[in-house]
């Protein structure tokens, strides 16, 4: 394919590139924390110690890839940012529709296993390497995304790997800077935007001119793919590592079965009554999904002010980037124990998970009071956990959550009601 197919023509297109490169990020972010989620945890589940042991590294690897997806949709982030843009957290829910991504991408939330290890690798290629599919995502229907070039609206077009759509932003950059002028291009207040001094993520910085979007573009596709030259610290190598690991595992003993039997793309609710995925009807599962679902979309309502297009305090931002590392532990603990929850309420040996579920767009809350409406949903979360804890151990979750609560009030005391009081001052002001 001819890396230079498709130009961006304007900063609408840029934009638009950008949004979609953040939803790829967040959503595949989301598939790994799944498969993470589906490992065994104990001897007591059919594994021997031996395998539990490679088991935890494997957990702890795919949860620094995780990571690592999350520090590039940061940078994305900060690249809007950088354009005069607000953040982006919104993405499609699972199963995501065919067509949402290019054709030859599929996302779904999957169960630890070859087949998912093979996915990933597919999904984080480098160029000019031909990987194949897992034999589970082979079958599924592909969508070609036409180009629109009779349009001056921007559309969607098809790329067969992260790394080509990120070449096409950054030519776009390039483009787009003559045209317009560096000045003008990077025309977005450099202060909203998220470093280390914000958000500890190793390897987050500001986007403020050329020089600093390339080297945003290049962090997130040698972490991907790998560089040309070396590709073995990259994630691809990463999850091909897992799979050799796994098949040796299995060769050694062949009723080896490192991850629980959850569902593909489990779901609480149909809301475009697609009739995709599963549905969770087991109550216990129900309540305990439905619980990490409102934790994961309160995480993202925090980082979405930690990412302000109208800067806050560097102290507040920080509070909040916290507060919001708190609640995503609680999250992680519930998707955990979600895996280990009868699917259906009959019964059966599938089991259920978490479904990541975003009710409505993530957009920013109102400045004078986001910590007292998060600080408000993190109390109610914290009861909902209380009561669940009389039926099942939800270990650490509220702990965390109540970490992130005392933060949260503190927040809004030291912040917010000066906020306000300002504006109150500015509004009776001659």
């Amino acid at each position: 394919m001819d890396l230079n197919l498709n130009v961006i023509k304007d900063r609408a297109e840029l934009l638009f590139l950008l949004h979609e490169a953040a939803e790829f990020e967040h959503s595949v972010m989301c598939s790994y924390l799944y498969a993470a989620m589906t490992l065994k945890s104990s001897s007591d589940e059919g594994v021997t110690e031996e395998e539990l042991t490679v088991i935890k590294g494997w957990r702890k690897k795919i949860r620094i890839v995780a990571l690592e997806e999350m520090l590039h949709l940061s940078l994305v982030n900060n690249l809007l940012a950088a354009f005069g843009s607000a953040p982006h957290f919104s993405r499609p829910n699972f199963p995501i529709p065919t067509g949402r991504f290019p054709a030859n991408i599929q996302l779904n939330l999957s169960p630890f296993n070859e087949s998912t290890l093979q996915h990933f690798m597919a999904l984080e290629k480098p160029l000019g390497i031909d990987i194949p599919e897992g034999i589970a995502f082979r079958h599924l229907p592909h969508y070609h995304r036409e180009v629109r070039r009779d349009l001056y609206s921007p559309t969607p077009t098809d790329y067969p790997s992260q790394g080509y759509l990120y070449h096409t932003i950054g030519n776009g950059i390039d483009f787009l800077a003559e045209k317009l002028g560096e000045d003008v291009l990077f025309s977005g207040n450099s202060q909203s935007q998220v470093g280390n001094a914000q958000f500890p993520l190793p390897g987050l910085f500001a986007v403020t001119d050329i020089e600093s979007a390339h080297k945003a573009l290049e962090e997130i596709v040698i972490q991907g793919e790998g560089s040309p030259g070396h590709i073995e610290d990259s994630h691809f190598a990463m999850f091909r590592d897992i799979l050799d690991e796994y098949k040796k595992l299995k060769i050694a003993r062949p009723g080896f079965e490192p991850a629980r039997l959850a569902t593909v793309n489990p779901r609480l609710v149909d809301l475009l009554n697609r009739n995709e995925g599963t549905q969770i009807t087991d109550p216990l599962a129900m309540r305990v999904v439905d619980l990490g679902n409102c934790l994961y979309t309160l995480m993202l309502h925090t980082f979405v002010q930690v990412f302000s297009p109208n800067p806050l305090p560097l102290k507040m931002r920080t509070e909040l980037a916290k507060a919001a590392t708190l609640i995503m532990y609680a999250l992680s603990d519930i998707g955990n124990i979600s895996t280990s929850l009868t699917l259906k309420r009959e019964g059966g040996l599938m089991t259920a998970g978490l479904s990541f579920e975003i009710p409505g767009s993530i957009g920013q809350l109102a400045q004078n009071c986001a910590a007292q409406l998060l600080a408000e949903r993190a109390n109610e979360l914290l009861a909902l956990t209380r009561d669940i804890e009389k039926i099942i151990s939800l270990p650490e979750v509220a702990d965390n959550l109540e970490s992130a609560l005392k933060i949260l009030t503190k927040v809004h005391i030291d912040f917010e009601d000066h906020f306000a009081l300002v504006m109150a001052e500015r509004q009776t002001a001659p």
